[in-house]
């Protein structure tokens, strides 16, 4: 693709279009757009559609497909008579791994806090049995509880852990209200986790879970489903509903450039 930039004012300089290039003109501006949402050009303002027609020297057609498809990625919304917003809920972390949600909540300057919803002992039941490798009328600890960024619901989490009596009586009386699920079983009894595995899955909601997470029309949700292991032991089970606009996944193979400033 060709490239020349120019100065726009507030904008910043971008890309003029190539109309040479076989890459559609709404796919080049998403791209371009992309690019500064990433480099936080359009922090304090997003140009309007008026601007970026005059900018890039394109049809306003060509500007609502490219603002679209940017919004199907979670990365913009739009309210009638107010204009575009840059969506800033997105965690740009990894969710697997042993690093958790609360880390990255926090790492991304959020306010993170949980709403407990179940906490009791009970039955594993079939899944969870399965997977954790015991009896289904094995006696767990569940919890479930909803997670918040900025007090924004981002997350529902379901777990249940394979802890004795002792500790399941002692587990009741933590936190849960804030931070790591897996800090506080290290903090009350030294159990750490040191492994698991996870399969991420779209998923829709039911009502029930949908009314708790409370996800934007048309917007998608991740089921991860994980194992975790404390040492050779199977710890946990969990069950996470993940907001699809609220969390990234990111992943760097081979050898890539530093990203353009």
């Amino acid at each position: 693709m060709a490239e020349r930039f120019r100065p726009i004012g507030e904008v910043g300089f971008v890309m003029v279009l190539d109309t040479r290039d076989p890459m559609p003109l709404w796919a080049q501006l998403a791209a371009e757009l992309r690019r500064g949402l990433g480099a936080g050009e359009f922090d304090d303002r997003f140009p309007t559609e008026a601007e970026l027609v005059v900018t890039f020297g394109v049809s306003r057609a060509t500007v609502r497909e490219a603002i679209r498809h940017l919004r199907s990625e979670g990365l913009l919304d739009a309210r009638r008579g107010s204009g575009t917003f840059v969506v800033r809920r997105q965690l740009d972390a990894p969710i697997l791994g042993t690093s958790g949600l609360a880390q990255a909540i926090t790492a991304a300057g959020f306010i993170e806090a949980s709403s407990v919803l179940r906490l009791e002992e009970a039955p594993a039941g079939d899944t969870a049995a399965l997977a954790l490798g015991i009896g289904p009328e094995e006696v767990v600890q569940w919890v479930e509880r909803i997670r918040y960024a900025d007090g924004e619901p981002l997350a529902l989490d379901r777990s249940a852990l394979v802890l004795n009596g002792a500790q399941r009586q002692a587990f009741i009386g933590g936190d849960l209200t804030q931070g790591s699920l897996y800090g506080l079983l290290e903090k009350l009894f030294g159990l750490r986790i040191t492994g698991g595995r996870e399969w991420l899955r779209a998923v829709t909601c039911n009502q029930t879970e949908r009314s708790l997470l409370r996800p934007g029309r048309g917007e998608g949700v991740l089921e991860v489903e994980r194992v975790a292991y404390a040492g050779d032991r199977a710890l946990e089970w969990r069950r996470s509903l993940v907001r699809g606009r609220g969390y990234v996944i990111g992943a760097t193979w081979g050898t890539v450039p530093s990203p353009r400033r």
